[in-house]
């Protein structure tokens, strides 16, 4: 179910992706009489139950002003008596192949400059540029950048930083609301006037969230944004250079094959693949369905011919926390947890198994 809804409550927008199903598994619905009574004896029951999700539902999401929240229920319908229920609240990932994203594998840079006013006296400019080897990442996976800040003015800066930023589109049938938050933070001490600094080589893991776009999703939108800025001392507007990055379910061909050279591991062969199928062959990573400006089928068929390595990825949970479950039609007589916290994708690019155990007791900091 998608929920959207401001924090007056002017409008309500509440859209399902699909019908409901529901699966009788025990009571008259299932018996050849329609007109039988059954009862249950005291005593545990298990009954398998089984539903068919489509395609392109999009990946579970939890933000202020609305949600992507998929859960099962199960009801026992009591004749004279209030029914009784349970309730359960999972996460749904829609895959992003980084490799079906034509501008996933390039380099990106900016640059921006600004002129500081001192009065009536014109300062000179303030520059800065900051630079990415690639514009796709997975969650765990290690962003490196390098900038660089010239301070020509005649002020001094108080301070650079460097923040991952998550924006979150919420479109209703009226209007249209972005909220963006800070995932996390880098920061550079104070630029003299006429000074300058250079980062090289600064590095930045990205925690567990969701990925970009939120594929199949027409009134929530997620994206990110590596952003540079520049502090000046006193009165004065900062200097930002943004980059727009993708973060994505399935990583980079190229990551991986950077990720086995730096741990020296021996990419496995096909006959030995931990997940290889009955022919021999390792199977491809999923492929991601996607929104309709993203169609470059011969950029992502050659990226598909290169070799593919399966690199196994963990489940962590959402940076920002969990969410309250309870809805409307929730009363007392349903069982639920109250609170819910969706799992990402989250590679931990580590060699070996003990700083794979040491990975997940990591905690991000919203």
């Amino acid at each position: 179910m998608i929920h959207l809804r401001w924090p007056a409550v002017i409008a309500e927008h509440a859209c399902f992706l699909t019908s409901s199903e529901t699966d009788v598994t025990f009571g008259k619905t299932r018996s050849p009489d329609p007109g039988a009574k059954r009862e249950l004896a005291a005593g545990q029951y298990t009954y398998p139950f089984q539903f068919q999700l489509p395609s392109n539902v999009p990946t579970s999401f939890e933000g202020q002003y609305g949600h992507l929240r998929y859960w099962v229920k199960v009801t026992i319908e009591r004749p004279w008596n209030h029914d009784q229920s349970a309730k359960k609240v999972f996460t749904l990932i829609c895959p992003v192949d980084l490799n079906r994203e034509p501008s996933a594998a390039s380099s990106v840079q900016s640059q921006k400059q600004k002129r500081l006013c001192c009065l009536c006296c014109r300062s000179g400019p303030v520059s800065a540029m900051m630079a990415l080897g690639q514009r796709g990442f997975v969650p765990g996976e290690t962003i490196h950048f390098n900038a660089e800040i010239t301070n020509l003015s005649r002020r001094k800066m108080a301070c650079s930083s460097v923040e991952l930023q998550m924006t979150v589109l919420y479109h209703s049938t009226t209007k249209s609301r972005a909220m963006t938050q800070q995932v996390m933070k880098v920061k550079r001490g104070s630029i003299p006037a006429g000074d300058s600094d250079v980062w090289e080589g600064e590095k930045l893991v990205i925690p567990p969230l969701p990925p970009s776009y939120l594929n199949g999703c027409s009134i929530i939108n997620v994206k990110y944004t590596l952003e540079l800025r520049v502090d000046p001392v006193g009165p004065a507007f900062e200097l930002h250079v943004p980059l727009e990055i993708i973060i994505g379910t399935v990583p980079l061909h190229s990551a991986v094959q950077r990720y086995l050279a730096a741990h020296q591991i021996a990419p496995p062969s096909p006959q030995r693949h931990p997940h290889s199928n009955h022919s021999g062959h390792a199977p491809h990573a999923p492929h991601a369905p996607h929104a309709p400006h993203h169609h470059h089928h011969a950029v992502a068929d050659a990226q598909n011919r290169q070799p593919q390595y399966f690199v196994p990825p963990r489940y962590a949970h959402y940076v920002f926390g969990h969410s309250r479950t309870k809805d409307e039609e929730d009363d007392d007589n349903t069982r639920s947890e109250s609170h819910y916290t969706p799992v990402y994708v989250y590679y931990t690019w580590q060699p070996d198994e003990l700083q794979l155990r040491r990975q997940q007791g990591v905690r991000f900091a919203a």
